[in-house]
């Protein structure tokens, strides 16, 4: 049988902060009044910078200031507190899904390739295989004429 190639691990990608979701939902409100930064910022009694820096996630308001901010909004406290925790929650629900999904694929693409498991799928006489999945580059999976089962759904291969 020809080499086998690990596949590259796949990196962690970071949590969302809370300042950034609380900025996107200050924005997403603002933005929904067709209100100018400046104007929301007097009303709140901030600097626009500060306000700014806000919305994009760079500062994280004291208690005081966000409650302004929100009430210059029209909004209660417990309000953009609990369309941050949604968003929050509805992120870590799809981050979830999707680790799911490639330790799924991991596991289908170990089974597969295994020599010593018998194959799920049909065997398929190839010269060399090509992977190419969703996710990341293509990697050799295995060379000379080795007989090699088909590769789990999202998985393609190529024939050279």
């Amino acid at each position: 049988m020809g080499k086998v190639v690990e596949f590259p691990k796949v990196k962690k990608r970071s949590k969302p902060l809370w300042r950034d979701v609380l900025g996107e939902v200050l924005r997403g409100e603002r933005l929904a009044q067709e209100r100018i930064l400046t104007e929301v910022a007097a009303t709140a009694g901030v600097s626009p910078q500060y306000l700014s820096e806000i919305e994009r996630g760079r500062k994280e308001p004291s208690s005081e200031v966000l409650g302004a901010v929100a009430e210059a909004l029209g909004l209660e406290l417990f309000e953009v507190a609990h369309r941050v925790g949604e968003l929050l929650g509805t992120r870590h629900e799809a981050e979830r899904r999707d680790d799911e999904r490639r330790e799924s694929l991991e596991r289908e693409r170990a089974f597969a390739f295994r020599s010593d498991l018998p194959a799920r799928h049909p065997a398929v006489d190839l010269g060399t295989v090509l992977v190419l999945d969703l996710d990341g580059p293509p990697v050799v999976i295995a060379d000379g004429g080795a007989t090699v089962a088909a590769p789990p759904a999202g998985v393609y291969l190529l024939a050279a």
